[in-house]
């Protein structure tokens, strides 16, 4: 998503570039960013869907302590992010406001035409209502996407509790009232692309199962599955790119494959040697990258105004500005190194001073009797 976002902004638009074969293939990878949102969707569904499926097959989903658990994750990153694209916003329309970035945002696609910044647009991206309801948040067009997944957050468990066996009547009626909620609020276009998360939902509840054929399959024919699923998954994305298939077709296929091949690693895997090594290398990028997502854009649309005010005077593709390329993207990822050590990386901290709030015992009674609805013995 950063690659596309970045080319966009800085390299000239396909159609006046050279078309030679590099070049067409550098293109297509740069224009998968909403390939790669199906992508997310499809190990969100599988993550935080397996968490709930875990939940409820153990009697334990607690719908506080779900809340708790993505309320901090999504707002402690979110919300800061929001304060950083209008300061940096201001900023830049202040110091490069004639630049077409800012002067006319219309020109480009990738950022909203007309940004909107009033306090009824910031409190709507806070609840989830971007490109819903209420605009994206200034030039951080990105945050559309975190919309989707806020509602499927929510009509997942929802739709689980409605119709889990052994629920209270009240339950399942708190179960439906949310699901419904979910659905009207978000809309036929969201709705569209929740078999996606489903799907990675799927995976995580049979993950028992897949991992007992995967154990009995030689372990050469598991090596070749692991190896083929990423050039499958980028094929998928470039198919769901590049050719038209109605009723969000080639979202949904980009999402079946990136299921199956996500199912050949549901295994634990052992990484020795210099994988290993290489893996520990880049795992600190797994604490920083909600961060890298929430913060980037407007730091390129500034990067953008500075050193390209003409939308007509972005680059062609060449060494020198691959080089700026690629500068700008791990500046931006250092940025949201810092920016997650003091939101997303105290996600724990916060649950955790958030559980220990002392309740009154009327409040908690309550709570628990929805939470947990009857036992069985």
């Amino acid at each position: 998503m950063v690659f596309g976002h970045v080319r966009l902004l800085l390299i000239e638009d396909y159609a006046t570039a050279n078309h030679d074969p590099l070049t067409a293939v550098l293109y297509s990878l740069t224009s998968l960013g909403s390939e790669a949102v199906i992508v997310f969707f499809v190990l969100s569904g599988y993550w935080v869907g397996g968490s709930v499926i875990s939940g409820m097959r153990a009697r334990t989903f607690s719908w506080a302590r779900y809340a708790n658990a993505r309320l901090t994750r999504l707002w402690l990153v979110l919300i800061p992010a929001l304060l950083l694209t209008v300061l940096v916003d201001a900023v830049g329309a202040s110091l490069l406001g004639t630049a077409d970035v800012y002067a006319r945002p219309d020109l480009y696609t990738g950022i909203p035409a007309d940004p909107s910044y009033s306090p009824l647009t910031f409190l709507g991206n806070v609840v989830f209502l971007q490109d819903l309801h209420v605009p994206i948040f200034g030039t951080n067009q990105p945050l559309w996407s975190l919309a989707y997944e806020f509602w499927y957050y929510l009509l997942f468990p929802a739709l689980l509790v409605a119709f889990w066996p052994g629920g209270s009547a009240r339950r399942r009626a708190v179960g439906v009232l949310l699901a419904v909620l979910a659905v009207v609020v978000s809309g036929p276009v969201v709705m569209g692309l929740f078999p996606a998360w489903v799907l990675g939902a799927v995976v995580a509840a049979l993950r028992g199962r897949i991992s007992g054929v995967l154990r009995a399959m030689p372990g050469g024919l598991l090596v070749l599955a692991r190896l083929t699923a990423l050039p499958l998954i980028v094929g998928a994305a470039v198919a769901a790119h590049e050719v038209e298939m109605p009723f969000r077709g080639g979202a949904l296929l980009l999402a079946i494959v990136t299921a199956i091949s996500m199912s050949v690693f549901v295994v634990d895997v052992s990484w020795i040697g210099c994988p290993g090594r290489l893996l520990d290398a880049a795992s600190w990028t797994a604490h920083s990258s909600y961060s890298l997502y929430a913060t980037h854009m407007p730091l390129v649309v500034l990067a953008a105004a500075l050193m390209i005010p003409s939308v007509g005077d972005r680059w062609a593709v060449s060494v020198p500005s691959a080089l700026v390329f690629i500068g700008l993207i791990v500046a931006c990822c250092l940025v949201a190194y810092v920016f997650a050590r003091y939101t997303e990386r105290k996600t724990d901290v916060v649950r955790k001073w958030i559980t220990r709030q002392p309740r009154r015992p009327a409040e908690l009674a309550s709570a628990t009797a929805v939470e947990n609805g009857p036992t069985r013995r």
